[in-house]
């Protein structure tokens, strides 16, 4: 029913054997407490600085079926990469377009068994083990809790739910990444560009993000921080009323992805995931899905990553059922249109035509900061990033299958990068009139949903012709996307 250790292993060797050219596995540098080697795998089409994702599987022993959907998901992807094959889960398909695209244009990081110690000795010994195998010095209690060991807030005991105690089953261990396992992690984030994480964990059907110790609050930046916050205290954070902030750009992020991932999710069977803060589950700290996200506030010289934790299936009212149940298949369906949603939400368009055409990232910067740091002002401005955020995968897509289409795009993109830099500068008609030519265009390629998003952005851009980049952004953050039609 559950692969081993071995034959997991075995499987990710054979998908470095038969597709040399865009999928590698690697020996993290740090084996298992009791010596066992544990592979990353790496699936991405060519070289060059892309945009990565790490998804994380089998963390916690018992939760049997997430490294197994997720080898099972890397081969799905490789054949219908080579196949040209949609990939069927339940009611949703995933179009070989797609597949292709993620493929092409991100570097997709797995780590399919975080833990083989503790898959191991749940698969032999005692079903319902938690943690890895690591011997505590001075007691006969074994293991330590990896979701409990990173250094975001390590040792800030949250409830029964994080525990100084090496016999509770949410032991931190003896220092912040104090664990083999929990180093390789790290050691990933360290050393490739990852923009998205992801640990796939079971159970209770939720799809979780930061913060997991404290509420988010989008207004305070300098008083609730958790860089002010003692660590390795073994007692609470202490500060009643705390909450921890976020900007409203991030938190808005968080929550649009993580309601694309249920909708995904969703489309398999109906099975509707619950999206929410982790604290919202429980409190916890030294969690792998913060402290990725945590690190680029430790340290601003580090990239974003922003962290989720996938909790797959429901509780059945039987511990070891919940966890492994008897046929874990269509709970499996479900993670993998999870898991492909996020890789998919993984991608930025606009970044991607510029580093490949334009050989640099100055126009995704500059429009970045126009989304992140106006339009998300407002209402109607967070309607348009929602907009661009749904179809820009589908939209690159479309561009990339063109050559024409890909010149254009480029071009355009230049264009828009020039008008932000010049605050006197006007968008003339020329540009107006190619913009809507390659709007016309991508309509009549684009999936009928597409058509629909695509055919909002034309009244803006007809009204665009004379106006500064500043005046448009302005008109942007009072008119939202409506629906419209070409008429």
């Amino acid at each position: 029913m559950y692969r081993t250790v071995g034959q997991l292993d075995l499987l990710t060797l054979v998908l470095a054997i038969v597709f040399p050219e865009a999928c590698t596995r690697i020996r993290l540098p740090n084996d298992s407490i009791k010596g066992r080697p544990i592979y990353a795998v790496r699936l991405g089409a060519g070289g060059g600085s892309k945009r990565g994702i790490l998804i994380v599987g089998g963390t916690h022993s018992e939760e049997l079926m997430n490294p197994d959907a997720i080898i099972e998901l890397l081969f799905g992807m490789v054949l219908s990469y080579v196949q040209g094959t949609d990939i069927v889960l339940g009611n949703r398909r995933w179009e070989a377009a797609e597949i292709r695209l993620m493929i092409d244009v991100l570097d997709i990081w797995t780590v399919p068994c975080a833990n083989p110690d503790g898959r191991d000795f749940v698969m032999t010994e005692d079903d319902l083990w938690r943690k890895n195998r690591r011997t505590n010095p001075g007691i006969d209690c074994k293991g330590v809790d990896l979701n409990r060991n990173c250094e975001i807030l390590w040792g800030v005991v949250q409830d029964s739910h994080t525990s100084c105690d090496a016999c509770n089953m949410a032991y931190v261990g003896s220092g912040a990444f104090s664990e083999p396992e929990t180093r390789n992690i790290k050691h990933l984030l360290d050393t490739q560009r990852i923009d998205t994480f992801v640990d796939v964990h079971s159970y209770s059907e939720l799809v979780l993000y930061p913060w997991g110790h404290a509420p988010t609050q989008t207004t305070d930046p300098d008083a609730q921080r958790f860089t002010g916050l003692p660590t390795g205290t073994c007692a609470p954070i202490g500060r009643p009323g705390y909450q921890e902030y976020m900007t409203p750009r991030d938190e808005f992020r968080f929550q649009t992805v993580a309601g694309r991932i249920v909708d995904a999710i969703a489309d398999v069977r109906g099975r509707r995931y619950t999206p929410e803060p982790g604290r919202d589950l429980y409190a916890t700290t030294g969690t792998s899905k913060d402290y990725a996200y945590s690190r680029h506030i430790a340290n601003s010289a580090l990239r974003k990553t922003y962290g989720f934790t996938f909790e797959t299936g429901p509780f059945t009212g039987d511990l070891g059922e919940s966890f492994h149940p008897k046929d874990p298949t269509l709970i499996k369906q479900d993670a993998k249109s999870g898991i492909l949603a996020l890789i998919q939400q993984t991608i930025c368009a606009i970044e991607f035509i510029g580093v490949t055409f334009l050989g640099r990232t100055r126009e995704a910067d500059a429009l970045g900061a126009v989304r992140d740091d106006i339009l998300m002002t407002t209402e109607p401005g967070r309607g348009w990033i929602s907009l661009l955020e749904r179809v820009e995968h589908r939209v690159l897509a479309v561009v990339l299958a063109d050559e024409a289409l890909t010149r254009e795009a480029t071009i355009l993109l230049e264009r828009a990068g020039a008008l932000l830099e010049n605050e006197g500068a006007v968008l003339d008609e020329e540009i107006v009139k190619r913009g809507l030519v390659f709007l016309d265009a991508l309509v009549a390629r684009a999936p009928m949903g597409m058509r629909e998003d695509l055919e909002r952005v034309r009244p803006q851009l007809e009204q665009a012709a004379g106006s500064s980049a500043r005046v448009i952004v302005e008109r942007l953050m009072r008119v939202g996307p409506q629906t419209t039609t070409k008429g």
